[in-house]
């Protein structure tokens, strides 16, 4: 009897041991980054809301932060990682999954489906990619600027030999077979997949990271993509710099990566060593920290010592800026490389960068996102050259209401900040004639015409003239400082609804 009891005292002993340990030494500091997951853990959460109301969701923000910051958390995951493993053969990170040979995959549910074809583009979808792009081809070629756009693909699809078995095909026809055939038969587009020459390479490397990087090429396979790039490029601009296989070392070596800090898994792999002195350098555009870009930290700016190359601006993912920033810019006397999570800006980017070629650069499973972003954008992809002999009408009807976020003090008259590369420019404009929105707006700096985004909702034009067709009336331009400064003045130009007339500048004078 007595034994029992002492028994029962000890299991209630360890089970508050055992529920107390995680609460000791739960973690106490913000911010702080797990050695398992390499990633920043949840802060524990305010009472309050940002506009000082009541935090409604406190009690699910403490669960959650409660699951991340437990006392010995990290050696929980990591002992159930490796347990899992030895176990099961699986891994508890839920984005990748083992394949034949010990090679890793990075998994969502829709690259499972894209690898058995189970998700296969409607014909509208296909006319709707193609005929986005187009339009961006057809502004380009007004302007006399190539542009190429450089399909990547999964790892699955370069190594599909080593994807696990248990995943089955359906069919022979892919994702990206139909749109490489839409693509080919439909439209003028420049539009290529490295795919042939990767395979092709096969033979010789391992062109793809096989475990230490779930997702993407190496940098055997990613010079490879660059060659297939440049091949494309010099046939626009013979002068353009292609470095070779003769201007690298390669060797080889080994490299390791653990899952959860716990599951080891090595490979061997190259390292591709540039023989010369870099002429391309990094500069610090910080243009671009003004525009509110997408993925804004995934901006490069470079700058070679020869001058006489062309340039380039790139809009790509991780294939590019993981791996091929260096040798791209050797290659141009100016590069510049945002994230395709802008391609709805591609236009001002273009009127801001003035490049001699656009490559849009995108991953297979990525492809349905960018393109999601391009056919949101609020950009007419027009140049002013299209209208600038259209007849003038007077009384054009227009307000600038924020330069800069400040507001505009009198109309005509515009106040520069003297710290701003970029000078932001918000208000809204009408077809007065036709009594609903312009059918665009452009403003012109010197002999430059900017495009901007017009059709941003403005709730107020539409309350102030009692015509709810009038909402969608806003624009915004980015345009350098300095270039307005040296005008000393810009003119804002409304294009008709139905692009018949164009009503006559409003005419905006620099006071500083």
């Amino acid at each position: 009897m007595k034994s029992s009891r002492n028994l029962n005292i000890l299991m209630v002993l360890m089970f508050i041991a055992v529920i107390s340990v995680p609460l000791i030494f739960v973690n106490k500091t913000s911010g702080k980054v797990s050695t398992a997951e390499n990633r920043v853990l949840a802060s524990f959460p305010a009472f309050k809301s940002p506009n000082g109301d009541i935090n409604l969701h406190f009690i699910k923000d403490f669960e959650t932060w409660f699951n991340d910051n437990m006392g010995l958390r990290d050696r929980l995951v990591m002992t159930n990682t490796k347990l899992q493993y030895v176990i099961f053969g699986e891994l508890t990170k839920k984005d990748t999954i083992i394949g034949e040979n010990n090679w890793l995959y990075y998994v969502t549910p829709d690259i499972i489906k894209d690898f058995q074809h189970l998700n296969l583009p409607s014909n509208a979808d296909l006319k709707a990619w193609g005929d986005s792009l187009e339009k961006i081809n057809g502004y380009l070629i007004n302007k006399k600027i190539p542009f190429l756009t450089m399909f990547n693909l999964d790892k699955k699809t370069i190594y599909p030999e080593n994807y696990p078995k248990t995943i089955k095909k359906v069919g022979n026809v892919s994702r990206t077979n139909m749109l490489k055939q839409y693509i080919e038969g439909n439209t003028s587009l420049d539009f290529f997949t490295p795919e042939k020459a990767l395979i092709a390479a096969k033979s010789k490397a391992t062109v793809y990271s096989p475990r230490y990087d779930n997702a993407h090429w190496n940098k055997y396979g990613a010079f490879i993509g660059y060659l297939e790039l440049m091949d494309r490029v010099k046939k626009y601009l013979p002068t353009v710099n292609v470095l070779s296989w003769n201007d690298f070392t390669i060797e080889k070596y080994y490299r390791e990566t653990k899952v959860y800090n716990s599951v080891p898994f090595s490979e061997e792999d190259y390292d591709l060593k540039y023989n010369k002195v870099p002429t391309a350098i990094q500069t610090n555009n910080d243009i671009f920290d003004e525009l509110n870009l997408g993925n804004s930290i995934v901006t490069y700016s470079y700058k070679n010592l020869n001058k006489n190359l062309p340039k380039a601006l790139i809009l790509g993912d991780s294939y590019f800026y993981g791996f091929l920033i260096p040798e791209l810019a050797e290659s141009f006397s100016e590069l510049t490389f945002i994230h395709a999570d802008n391609l709805d800006k591609i236009q001002n980017l273009v009127e801001l960068v003035n490049p001699d070629v656009v490559i849009f650069e995108n991953v297979e499973r990525m492809w349905d996102h960018s393109m999601y972003i391009l056919q949101n954008s609020k950009e007419s992809l027009v140049d002013y050259s299209e209208y600038k002999n259209l007849p003038k009408v007077e009384n054009p009807t227009g307000w600038i209401d924020y330069i800069n976020n400040q507001p505009i003090k009198e109309q005509g008259k515009a106040n520069l900040s003297e710290d701003s590369k970029i000078t932001n420019i918000v208000g809204w404009a009408l077809d007065k004639t036709n009594e609903t929105v312009a059918g665009g707006i452009y403003l012109k700096v010197g002999e430059k015409y900017y495009s901007g985004n017009y059709g941003i909702a403005r709730e107020s034009v539409s309350s102030a003239y009692n015509n709810i067709n009038l909402t969608n009336s806003g624009y915004s331009f980015n345009v350098p400082t300095e270039e307005l400064k040296k005008a000393g003045e810009f003119s804002l130009i409304v294009i008709s609804n139905d692009k018949t007339y164009q009503y006559s500048p409003m005419n905006v004078s620099i006071e500083n």
